[in-house]
């Protein structure tokens, strides 16, 4: 059994690099792409189209990783003012509210999994090329759409898994 979680822990920590890179060079590709782009534009009165179009497929990949990423780091935005005020004191309901709060994410995010898997399917029988960077497949930014709703499903379940240990623990306390 140990060798599973091993395996699982080392699968996760594989998917963290790879989140955590795209994320960083995503974003710092992005960066000099429109930093190029207003100085060519600008400074050099010689505005290149393909950089502009480039920054913005760039930029649309690195926000779906980056969801994906903020979803398994449960960065993403919450209000827990109603959860302090009426679980503060009392460890067994606020594991139960997580819990439930878990499961209530991935019924959500299920019903999302049908539509993006036909859009990819989509995408992959008909592809779709930017206008201005002719040889950038546009129909990827759809495969990373379901990239990111399978990775967000994973880091779910695995913060499902947290939770339900913690209400776990925290019956056998009391």
């Amino acid at each position: 059994m140990n060798y599973i979680f091993a395996f699982v822990n080392k699968i996760e920590n594989i998917i963290t690099i790879i989140e955590r890179n795209i994320a960083m060079i995503g974003i710092w590709v992005c960066t000099i792409l429109v930093f190029f782009g207003v100085v060519n534009r600008y400074l050099l009165h010689l505005p290149i189209m393909w950089i502009d179009d480039l920054s913005v497929y760039i930029f649309v990949f690195y926000l779906f990783i980056s969801i994906a990423l903020t979803c398994r780091e449960d960065m993403h935005l919450r209000i827990d003012v109603f959860r302090n005020k009426l679980f503060r004191k009392n460890s067994i309901a606020d594991s139960v509210y997580a819990v439930l709060l878990r499961i209530i994410s991935i019924i959500i995010l299920c019903f999302f999994v049908s539509p993006v898997y036909r859009l990819f399917l989509q995408a992959k029988k008909y592809p779709e090329y930017g206008s201005l960077v002719r040889w950038f497949n546009t129909s990827w930014l759809r495969y990373v759409v379901l990239l990111m709703v399978i990775l967000m499903l994973m880091h779910l379940f695995r913060w499902l898994v947290k939770e339900i240990t913690i209400l776990i623990k925290a019956i056998r306390t009391k």
